[in-house]
């Protein structure tokens, strides 16, 4: 067995058996078990891997989609913290920008608890197109998600 796949079942094994909230703490559990890896492989590892990043953790794949709100009544303003890096209207849309592979899950809590105005969501890889009746609706939601995700340009944040 190579090293690689050695690692790579160990990592299965670490964010199957718990969570695991960083490539910090998963480097960190790695290296308690004799493992040491660095910042660039752990992230190739987990792209071949399939591993997804949730408000709770690293889960393998297909299993992000497939996590049940949260019990604390909060999962899209934790998606939207975890993943959400820009927000920006567009007409009577609103464009959300998260990292590689996140759009799907803050569109699915987007979906699960809309806010007001909101029609739907389109969702690829890195980007949700968020719809909302009217344009100057799109521009309260922009501001508001941008606010809950402690962007830049969100107003005051609570």
């Amino acid at each position: 067995m190579t090293g690689r796949v050695r690692r790579q079942q160990v990592i299965a094994d670490l964010i199957a058996r718990r969570p695991v909230r960083s490539q910090s703490d998963l480097r960190d559990l790695l290296a308690q078990r004799g493992i040491e890896v660095t910042q660039a492989t752990l992230s190739r590892d987990l792209r071949e891997m399939g591993v997804a990043k949730s408000p709770r953790g690293y889960v393998p794949a297909g299993v992000a989609l497939a996590v049940p709100p949260a019990a604390n009544g909060r999962a899209l303003e934790d998606a939207l913290r975890a993943f959400v890096i820009a927000a920006e209207q567009a007409g009577n849309l609103v464009v959300l920008r998260t990292g590689p592979g996140h759009a799907a899950l803050v569109a699915l809590e987007l979906d699960r608890s809309p806010p007001p105005g909101v029609v739907g969501t389109i969702a690829g890889d890195d980007t949700i197109f968020v719809a909302a009746r009217t344009a100057q609706q799109a521009a309260r939601l922009a501001m508001q998600l941008k606010r809950t995700a402690h962007l830049a340009g969100g107003g005051a944040t609570r």
